[in-house]
């Protein structure tokens, strides 16, 4: 198979290139906001400088030579920042913690990542358990390029062994096609400009005090500008992701060989919770479903700006892997929770039993 068949370090190798590639646009991105920046302010300050001395060839070279070297030095601490802290601060910020060993849920999904490992080359992939009911999992590549997979325990407690096997595939796919590492990298340096959006965003003026300014008009039009870099940002991560989830599908059922299982996990994380507290959804393209997939509609303004593909189209594509319908697949999935539900009222748990008998 042609997605299966590079080398893991080979994969390494490529990364380095595409993200080489991403430091290139951030250059660029910082060059225009900054030359823009820059233009602004002798429009508005064009008084103090003759038009002679603005038009001359050494001031407009020391401004070209000034907005470079000010856009690679940016973009540069802007890259190594995402780089270093990006997957370190996403797991800490969703609370994610090593699977506990005492626990036969936490411990299957260990042995299924290790298993998948196995069967693509990767030599090593670090779990992590999310701990909210919320349905959903992600794959992050740290800063000493070993692969993180991140899942919650609603995924844990609702899907059979089967389908956690399905999504831990679909994980790797975004590993072994070098796509965890892009996506962390794009999210992160995204995630750059929302918190510093966020730290901008003007104030609710209080009580008996409306009408007095809370930055002025600067600090309102750095604002804009950060918003509107944010909102660029996003839409590169989306446009990104979009694409390559339906290609980790596929690559997923290569290493499971079980396209039902994995349109069944999809089916039931945008059926149930998949939202995860309040975690920025700037980083929504790492997920396997968009962390507000109950609340986005099949209209074309959602397909265009939702970092995933619809949910039915999904669905569809590994159907037809199987000659089946989705509609099958739906009724497979009340099935499973009809006979989950019901071994739950005849099988007591194992801390129910462990009680009885003590």
């Amino acid at each position: 198979s042609k997605s299966l068949g590079l080398d893991f370090y080979e994969i390494q190798s490529r990364q380095w290139t595409k993200s080489l590639f991403l430091f290139s646009v951030l250059i660029l991105f910082y060059f225009l906001a900054i030359g823009f920046i820059c233009f602004v302010f002798l429009v508005c300050f064009g008084f103090l400088l003759s038009k002679e001395q603005f038009l001359a060839p050494n001031f407009l070279m020391r401004l070209l030579l000034f907005n470079t070297g000010l856009s690679i030095f940016i973009a540069a601490f802007h890259f190594l920042e995402a780089r270093t802290f990006g997957a370190k601060f996403i797991l800490k910020r969703l609370d994610a913690r090593p699977p506990d060993s005492s626990d036969r849920y936490h411990k299957q999904f260990a042995n299924v990542l290790e298993e998948i490992c196995i069967a693509s080359g990767v030599p090593k992939a670090n779990p992590y358990v999310i701990p909210t009911f919320a349905i959903n999992s992600m794959a992050l590549f740290g800063a000493d390029k070993t692969p993180n997979v991140a899942v919650t325990e609603g995924l844990l407690a609702e899907f059979t062994r089967d389908e956690v096997q399905a999504v831990v595939s679909h994980e790797m796919a975004h590993i072994i096609r070098g796509d965890a590492f892009y996506i962390t990298l794009v999210c992160s340096l995204a995630n750059f400009f929302e918190r510093l959006r966020q730290a901008l965003e003007p104030e609710e003026p209080a009580p008996g005090k409306a009408g007095q300014g809370e930055g002025g008009g600067g600090s309102a039009l750095l604002y804009l500008a950060v918003s509107l870099s944010s909102v660029v940002m996003h839409l590169l991560s989306t446009l990104i992701s979009r694409e390559r989830e339906i290609l980790a599908d596929a690559t997923a059922v290569e290493l499971c060989r079980n396209p039902k299982a994995l349109a069944r996990a999809i089916y039931k994380a945008h059926l149930k919770n998949s939202f995860i507290g309040d975690f920025n959804l700037t980083y929504s393209p790492l997920f396997i479903v968009h962390p507000e997939s109950k609340q986005i509609c099949e209209g074309f303004l959602a397909r265009l700006f939702s970092s995933h593909p619809p949910l039915m189209k999904r669905v569809k594509l590994l159907a037809n892997m199987v000659k089946t319908s989705p509609a099958k697949i739906i009724e497979e999935v009340w099935e499973i929770q009809k006979n989950r539900e019901k071994a739950r009222t005849l099988l007591p748990s194992r801390e129910e039993y462990v009680q009885a008998t003590v």
